[in-house]
């Protein structure tokens, strides 16, 4: 019975205990889960917050990223307004430090350009379309300065004015303004030919080169200007008002700068303030051997690398060839119709001539003008075998001009080569033997031949008999050959006609 109420008594107990665990099991779940709840909450809210914000952010990037690009497109512009008005030098140096100092240039080319008779040209037009044509000329020069490396300075009016050589320096700015100011001629030139076949105006270009020192730098605060000063600027200007429409008139310093590489013409000398006589050159255009297609236009790759030795070789040239040619002008005896000055000077752009037609690159071009140079220097002494004699004196010199002992080895091989009859024994022998008698296969053969004549007269070694010197030179032309494949093909067929005129004159006059 005990036992009875006992378990009687437990039972309800146990259902009590069980029930209150559930309650707290169920409790500690609601409480579970409502914390789960609240944090799924929270972590929705913060996501959400999250997704704002980087939304915000995002669109704050893309903000910042547009102000970017507004002011890197600003910068570029300011920058391209900079450079359109300072050079890039001048210009990154004037952001950098605040300013940009004046600098002294040695050797510059300074080109000026003016329209023919612009005032009266004016008058015809509305200002407006005098505006805009002027700037269609200055646009395609700007275009045409850029191309060769030349700064445009400013513009005065219908004045245009650039220069080689600044704000980098260089030892080419004579040819790369030279070469600007002829294309400019051309496309003018162009221009001129389209005009006149509508039945527009026409306008005319006059442009003058003078190479020489200057000091060019940035003047202003509010308005910069990077300008040029000084005597080269001012003799510039006076080459181009000493100029005539449709060319290119150089100074005397500017020629000698160039005169390897381009065809120019003596005009004689003008007067400018400060400098004296000057003497002045028109440009026609650069040689045809260094020319594509031979078109006195366009420069070829020999036209480059020339410029390239010129420039950057050890070999003093240019004052081993003033030195010579004074020599000979002061040291050799009259009546050298033949022999003198100017059969070197042609004997020397022969050379320069046949070695390009021939291919011939690096100092091997320079040797051969030198032995050009110095191969009738003998003159000087004796008309019987003056080879030896111009041979010794390019021995004796020729270290004073940057030549080795080897170099001058070969200039004197070169000169003896010449002798008569003639007998080269390499290809730059050859060249030399040809370019010694280019003349022979050219259309200026009859008064160089006449030339010849007067001399030997004069000097006792001929006759004065008019079929015997007829009767020499049938002789002396059937027996002489061109030793290159360049003096065969483009030399050898006029010797041939030569010949053949002067069998015909022969045969003529004894009848």
């Amino acid at each position: 019975m005990i036992a009875m109420i006992d378990i009687a008594f437990i039972l309800p107990t146990i259902w009590a205990d069980a029930i209150l665990l559930a309650v707290v099991v169920v409790g500690f779940y609601l409480l579970y889960r409502n914390r789960i709840i609240r944090i799924q909450k929270q972590k929705d809210l913060l996501e959400s917050q999250v997704k704002q914000r980087t939304i915000e952010i995002i669109k704050q990037k893309e903000q910042v990223e547009k102000q970017k690009r507004m002011l890197e497109q600003e910068k570029a512009k300011t920058e391209k307004l900079l450079l359109n008005i300072l050079p890039r030098e001048m210009a990154d140096e004037l952001k950098n430090k605040g300013k940009a100092k004046a600098r002294k240039y040695r050797s510059s080319t300074v080109m000026f350009t003016d329209f023919s008779g612009f005032t009266k040209l004016a008058e015809s037009y509305e200002p407006e379309d005098l505006v805009a044509e002027l700037d269609s000329y200055f646009i395609k020069f700007d275009e045409i300065v850029d191309k060769y490396n030349v700064e445009k300075i400013k513009t005065i009016g219908d004045a245009y004015m650039a220069a080689g050589g600044v704000p980098i320096r260089n030892k080419s700015n004579a040819i790369d303004t030279t070469l600007a100011a002829l294309e400019i001629q051309r496309a003018m030139l162009e221009i001129k030919e389209q005009k006149e076949a509508i039945g527009e105006k026409v306008w005319d270009l006059r442009i003058g080169l003078h190479s020489g020192s200057l000091i060019a730098g940035v003047v202003g605060i509010k308005r910069f200007a990077y300008d040029i000063w000084g005597d080269t600027v001012n003799v510039a200007a006076h080459m181009e008002s000493s100029g005539e429409i449709g060319m290119v008139n150089i100074s005397e310093t500017t020629y000698e700068g160039i005169s390897e590489f381009f065809t120019t013409e003596y005009r004689g000398k003008v007067e400018a303030k400060n400098k004296g006589e000057i003497d002045m050159y028109f440009v026609h255009g650069i040689k045809a051997e260094l020319s594509k297609n031979e078109d006195c236009i366009s420069p070829n790759d020999a036209f480059w690398h020339y410029v390239n030795l010129k420039l950057y070789s050890n070999i003093n040239y240019k004052n081993a060839e003033k030195y010579i040619i004074k020599r000979l002008a002061g040291d050799l005896p009259k009546g050298l119709h033949y022999h003198g000055i100017h059969h070197t000077k042609d004997v020397c752009e022969a050379v320069e001539r046949l070695a390009i037609w021939e291919g011939v690159k690096g100092e091997e071009l320079y040797l051969l003008k030198t032995a050009a140079l110095y191969h009738d220097a003998g003159f000087i002494d004796s008309y019987e075998s003056n080879e030896p004699i111009g041979a010794n004196l390019a021995k004796e010199m020729l270290p004073n001009f940057g030549y080795t002992e080897e170099q001058i080895k070969q200039v004197i091989e070169l000169i003896e080569a010449t002798k008569m009859p003639q007998t080269p024994t390499n290809h730059l022998e050859q060249i030399m033997c040809d370019s010694d008698l280019d003349y022979l296969g050219r259309d200026d053969f009859y008064p160089i031949a006449e030339s010849l004549r007067q001399e030997l007269v004069e000097f006792g070694k001929l006759v004065d008999n008019p079929m015997q010197w007829v009767e020499m030179n049938i002789g002396f032309l059937s027996g002489h050959k061109y030793f290159t494949q360049s003096s065969q093909m483009r030399r050898q067929p006029e010797k041939e006609k030569r010949i053949g005129e002067l069998k015909n004159k022969l045969v003529a006059t004894k009848e």
